[in-house]
């Protein structure tokens, strides 16, 4: 009996003091563990894909790059390739496999190094989710202790479905089916087996066996495992044979690059705005955007090549306003070559040394480089379709389309007309344009008197005929006419709401801050028939469960009355023909458009805005500084090339849709020389529109065909006109 008891102590006692062991260890590392209630809500990061209006994935932001794929969608090869290297045993054991550990346990004691892997696919899952990658003992005990627990709340096919998504395999991919997708350009269900034992070889090392970096030493991992495959009993000898004498191919990936880099920053703002950064990063949205990759690509390499000879522009300013040529004694060509090396070694050794030099050259005469802006929106419905909001955007996130107040100058011009049109004026309407002195509310000593750009002044003349010239007189007299209030009142319906306005009569030369979204937006009015349409990004985000979180619909203001806006139209398009912006029709553009340049003060801010019936496109070209890009960067020269080769190319396949005269329009051919409604006399006469109940209507009953040509005075130009002139339907 007493040898019976012995025997018992000698084997139990290691047994009970084991349990003991166990039992003080599992409560000392229990509150360290992650709760069930963690464990049951296991939410893995995702991708949020950016999709362009034609639903092609055009973006992704991800802080680990997956693709969710549930467990009946991953192919047999793949689960069996991973098992065959990874944890053979999976179905049968309770999360850890007791056989393993004691043996690496031992094995890190003999030798002293840290422990090895001998952890199964479940070990693996709960390192991956719930803790550090650090080999000690502790973390060993802790990963097995989470592993029971997860074998507990989740099937075996759950585990594995979490394993199979949530492993790193290189090149920023998490899971299996991101990994197939970025190495072999094929989703996971069109792979090959030697292509599912690549993917399997590199759990182990992801980096050291990228296929697309290593192919040698990936090719070898892969035999591995095939050979793996085999001796567990996946595939045959014969399949093994085959196989392994199967080239490794890799998909050539292109370049990387981002669609509309501007464009998708601001989606990305947005999320994270208003879901917050960790819905953004990993609920896995689908986005459907408004941007047109076409449209975008054309504008990009229209605006980029563009800029190019602008900024070559204020090079050679540089060059001649600072001496370099005479200075570094090389010619000019030479000199604009190698800008970028001398211009900096003329600031570092000599500018920034010299008092007397940064006196003789003030930063007005240094070179800035040149930025652009471009904004595309499609008139229906107010989508955003293209979008460039600057140079680079590796060089600067800054959005110059949305963020930058800039002063549109001449641009702001139709927003003053506007306001007259849609209370009863007419484009024949005539105002003079002449000098005038207009005294300061603030100080009666002081007095303002603005002038044209040409520094000329033309007389009376219609309002279209001034629109199209962009003459400042004009517009300011309407503006002071019609009242300064009622202008800010009708620039706030245009969306213009940025910036403060005030009821002063330089607001009709555009001394005010608007973006260039906020105007492209306000032109959108004209032929949109007098309504603006708000732009859009985002058509819909859906959910990873196909729930739909938001979806966008077309949302109008009405500022005009159609009959207003049509007015404005029929002015616009005379621009487009015959005033500022006439190399648009004469360069061979004969969609129905209209536009508007702007150019400020000390040549700032160079803008053209302009429409057809599909788009709205405006543009935007200056510095970020604000200082003047010299003379002649104007809207014409800086910014309308832009809009016109752009639209040209965009246009290339568009039918020519005219403008729509609506109802309330009224038109009447007006003598020029007396005003009234052309008599069967009048020879020189004017074709005019009118709104609903602002028509003349009193007629002409003179006889003007005897009259010599000098002494034929006409109300509608400062300069007695030919009668092919004057017989052309709306002249200006």
């Amino acid at each position: 009996m007493a040898k019976k008891l012995l025997w018992i102590l000698i084997i139990g006692l290691p047994v009970i003091l084991s349990a003991v062991a166990v039992k003080i260890v599992w409560d000392v590392l229990t509150p360290t563990l992650p709760s069930f209630e963690k464990l049951e809500t296991i939410e893995p990061r995702l991708i949020t894909k950016i999709y362009d209006k034609d639903s092609v994935l055009a973006h992704e932001f991800y802080v680990e790059k997956r693709i969710w794929t549930p467990i009946d969608s991953i192919p047999d090869i793949v689960i069996n390739a991973v098992l065959a290297t990874e944890d053979r045993r999976f179905w049968k054991h309770w999360g850890i496999n007791p056989l393993a550990i004691p043996s690496a346990v031992i094995e890190s004691l003999k030798t002293g190094n840290r422990m090895r892997g001998a952890s199964t696919l479940t070990q693996q899952l709960s390192k991956l989710l719930f803790l550090t990658p650090e080999r000690s003992m502790t973390r060993k005990i802790r990963e097995a202790m989470t592993a029971i627990r997860i074998e507990k709340t989740y099937t075996k096919e759950e585990i594995l479905e979490f394993y199979m998504n949530e492993v790193y395999l290189a090149g920023g991919n998490y899971g299996f089916q991101s990994a197939a997708q970025f190495f072999f350009g094929r989703p996971l269900d069109s792979i090959t087996v030697p292509e599912a034992a690549v993917l399997a070889g590199m759990l182990q090392r992801p980096e050291a066996y990228r296929p697309d970096r290593r192919p040698e030493i990936a090719l070898s991992r892969r035999n591995t495992v095939l050979f793996a495959m085999f001796d567990a009993g996946y595939i045959s000898r014969e399949e093994y044979d085959n196989y392994v004498r199967t080239p490794l191919e890799v998909h050539e990936r292109a370049e990387a690059s981002t669609l509309a880099p501007y464009f998708m920053e601001d989606i990305r703002k947005y999320l994270e705005n208003k879901y917050g950064e960790n819905s953004l990063y990993s609920d896995g949205i689908s986005v459907y955007s408004t941007i047109d990759p076409n449209a975008q690509e054309i504008i990009e390499n229209v605006a980029l090549e563009h800029l190019k000879r602008v900024d070559r522009r204020l090079r050679l300013r540089a060059i001649h306003r600072l001496g370099l040529a005479r200075r570094y004694n090389m010619p000019v060509d030479t000199v604009l070559k190698n800008f970028d090396s001398i211009y900096a070694d003329f600031s570092v050794n000599y500018l920034a040394k010299d008092t007397a030099a940064r006196r003789m050259f003030p930063d007005s005469l240094h070179y800035r480089q040149a930025q652009v802006a471009v904004i595309l929106i499609e008139n229906e419905t107010g989508a955003i379709r293209a979008l460039v909001g600057g140079k680079s955007f590796e060089e600067s996130k800054w959005n110059r389309a949305v963020q930058t107040l800039r002063q549109p100058g001449s641009a702001f011009k139709p927003f003053i007309y506007a306001a007259a049109m849609d209370n009863g004026a007419s484009p024949c309407d005539s105002v003079n344009d002449a000098p005038i002195t207009i005294p300061d509310p603030m100080d009666t000593t002081k007095s303002w008197r603005p002038g044209n750009y040409s520094k000329e002044f033309r007389g009376m003349m219609t309002y279209r005929r001034a629109l199209a010239l962009s003459q400042n007189l004009p517009a300011i007299q309407i503006g002071l006419k019609y009242g300064l209030n009622s202008v800010v009142n009708y620039a706030r319906r245009f969306g213009i709401r940025r910036a403060p306005l005030q009821a002063v009569p330089s607001l009709a030369l555009g001394s005010v801050g608007a973006t260039l979204m906020e105007m492209t937006s306000a032109y959108t009015v004209f032929p949109n028939g007098g309504n603006r349409v708000e732009p859009y990004y985002i058509e819909a985000i859906i959910g990873k469960n196909g729930e739909t979180i938001e979806k966008n619909f077309k949302v109008e203001h009405e500022v005009l009355k159609r009959p207003s806006a049509y007015l404005m139209v029929s002015m616009l398009q005379s621009v487009n023909t015959g005033g500022t912006a006439a190399r648009v029709w004469s360069s061979g553009f004969h969609h129905p458009s209209g536009g508007k340049t702007g150019t400020t003060n000390d040549y700032t801010d160079a803008w053209y805005i302009g429409f057809t019936r599909q788009y709205t496109m405006g543009v935007w070209v200056g510095t970020d500084d604000f200082f003047p890009m010299g003379h002649g960067h104007t809207g014409t020269e800086d910014a309308l090339p832009i809009w016109l080769n752009s639209m040209r190319e965009i246009h290339k396949d568009l039918p020519r849709v005219q403008f729509t005269v609506p109802g309330g329009v009224t038109s009447r051919s007006i003598c020029n020389f007396t005003g009234k409604v052309k008599g069967p006399y009048c020879n020189a006469f004017t074709y005019c529109l009118y709104t609903s109940g602002h028509a003349i209507d009193e007629r002409c009953d003179g006889n003007h065909f005897e009259q010599p040509r000098e002494s034929r005075a006409t109300i509608f130009n400062s300069s007695s006109p030919s009668p092919q002139d004057v017989k052309t339907r709306q002249v200006f």
